[in-house]
């Protein structure tokens, strides 16, 4: 493939996610995670259908299993930081730690209520589509880079 046919490929599945893909209710239980097909994927959430998190995966199924627990997903982390840091109960969660008991309920009322999740199957170029699509759209909830930082995308 040359750079033209690249791009044309990627705007192709930009456009297949953003604007055909289905949009899923999140149920946030094993049979809603494991209702998704264990493979390659590029996927979004949309809070109140404004996209707020792009993501890449090689199980969507293990993803969207991750979903579940605050310590295996970034979106749950950001999610939460962003709603509850003022919530009395509130400590910073981690890879190792959740929320607590009061604020998890209330991220995942959020989840269920406010967010939709659409994707696509993707088995060549899931990286450079969700690069590229976190660059047009800075989801709020999306971090890249170490530790978030926001690097910046060049593009030849």
């Amino acid at each position: 493939m040359n750079k033209s046919q690249v791009e044309e490929y990627l705007l192709k599945l930009e456009n297949l996610l953003l604007f055909e893909a289905e949009k899923y209710n999140v149920e946030l239980n094993r049979n809603w995670s494991k209702s998704f097909p264990n493979e390659s994927a590029v996927y979004i959430f949309r809070e109140d259908d404004e996209i707020c998190y792009i993501g890449e995966t090689g199980s969507l199924r293990g993803r969207m299993t991750d979903i579940l627990n605050t310590k295996n997903h970034t979106l749950r982390r950001n999610l939460g930081n962003f709603y509850f840091s003022s919530h009395s109960e509130y400590e910073k969660p981690s890879s190792r730690k959740s929320f607590s008991e009061s604020i998890e309920k209330l991220l995942n009322e959020k989840l269920i209520n406010n967010l939709t999740i659409s994707y696509i199957l993707v088995n060549l170029g899931r990286k450079e589509l969700e690069e590229r699509l976190f660059y047009k759209i800075d989801p709020k909830y999306s971090l890249k880079g170490k530790r978030g930082q926001k690097v910046k995308l060049i593009i030849n």
